[in-house]
C-alpha cells in the first residue's frame, strides 16, 4: 500500500500537525489536535511527481493484457477547445494531471464507481500494457496515468 500525505484543509484546533496515511487516497475528517476544541478535516496533496494520488493498478489475470481494454475519448461537448480531464483519482476533487481531446485513445486498465483507471501516451508509444505482467501492481511504466469520467471513454477493444 502506498503512503499518502495529508494537510489540514479547514481548523477549529488549537494545535495541528500533518498527518500520514495509508488509506488508498481516501480524503476523511480526522482529529489533529491535543487540546480538541473542534475539528480538522484533512485531503490528500498532490504527490511530488506529478503521477496519480491513486494509482492505476495493472495486471489483473496471468495470461490477459496487463490492461484489458482499449478505449477512445468521445462524447465531449465544446468544439474543439473541450477536453477531458485526467484526474489524480477517481473523483472530481483529485488534481487535474492532463487533458485529453476528442478521439484521443487510451488504455483502459480498472473501473471504480464511475471512473476509468487508464494509462495513455503518444499516439503508437508502447506503454507496455498491451501484453500480461505478472501480479497486480501500480502503473509505473513511460507513459502516463491517471482517473476519468467512464462517460467520456467509449471502449472500442477487450
Amino acid at each position: 500500500m502506498k503512503t499518502k500525505d495529508w494537510r489540514v484543509t479547514s481548523l477549529k484546533a488549537t494545535y495541528v500537525k500533518y498527518v500520514t496515511s495509508i488509506l488508498r487516497g481516501i480524503p476523511f475528517c480526522w482529529i489533529v489536535s491535543t487540546a480538541v476544541i473542534g475539528w480538522a478535516c484533512a485531503e490528500s496533496v498532490a504527490s511530488e511527481s506529478g503521477g496519480p494520488d491513486v494509482p492505476v493498478m495493472i495486471g489483473n489475470e496471468a495470461d490477459l493484457d496487463a490492461c484489458g481494454s482499449i478505449g477512445a475519448v468521445s462524447g465531449l461537448k465544446g468544439g474543439a477547445r473541450s477536453f477531458l480531464a485526467v484526474r489524480g483519482g477517481p473523483a472530481l476533487r483529485f488534481k487535474k494531471l492532463a487533458e485529453l481531446r476528442l478521439g484521443d485513445r487510451v488504455w483502459v486498465c480498472e473501473s471504480r464507481n464511475g471512473w476509468l483507471g487508464i494509462v495513455f501516451g503518444p499516439e503508437g508509444k508502447d506503454c507496455g500494457v498491451s501484453s500480461p505482467v505478472s501480479g497486480r501492481r501500480a502503473y509505473n511504466g513511460s507513459c502516463s496515468s491517471g482517473w476519468v469520467s467512464e462517460r467520456y471513454i467509449r471502449i472500442e477493444a477487450g
